[in-house]
């Protein structure tokens, strides 16, 4: 399913291009669709009408690798910065289906354990959940991710 070469980044901005990933559960995971789907400018209005989309939803778009605040140089933080954090994490040994995989930044970076780290990647958090965290997981607050 690669289309035209491009890496896929799985955290990307709700943003014109970029297309809807998964969604935010009531347990903080995120259910990863079937098939990414395409949004449009009306979408991305209401979805941050009440807080950011980025909040309640993921999204992927192309991975511009040093062109992101994210980038090391050569590889994706956040992909090692959640994988250093797997011991913490309640993960399943079995990977979801996932449309993106074979373009993924991330699984191309780290293989399974990026998979299995996934549903857990919150692209940005509310105030009160990043409090939250630094008051019961001091460790799980560094998979928080802001992207400005």
């Amino acid at each position: 399913m690669k289309k035209n070469g491009k890496i896929m980044c799985p955290s990307s901005k709700a943003q014109i291009g970029a297309q809807l990933l998964g969604v935010r559960q009531e347990d903080g995971t995120v259910a990863i669709l079937p098939q990414p789907l395409r949004i449009d400018e009306s979408f991305i209005e209401k979805a941050n009408e009440h807080a950011h989309a980025e909040q309640r939803f993921r999204f992927t778009n192309k991975c511009i690798a040093s062109g992101c605040a994210q980038w090391t140089g050569e590889r994706c933080g956040v992909a090692d910065r959640v994988i250093s954090l797997l011991e913490y994490l309640p993960i399943n040994e079995d990977i979801i289906a996932c449309a993106i995989r074979p373009q993924c930044r991330w699984f191309l970076q780290s293989g399974k354990q990026a998979c299995q780290a996934c549903p857990f990647v919150i692209t940005e958090t509310t105030e009160d959940e990043w409090l939250l965290s630094e008051q019961t997981h001091p460790t799980l607050q560094e998979m928080i991710v802001f992207r400005k």
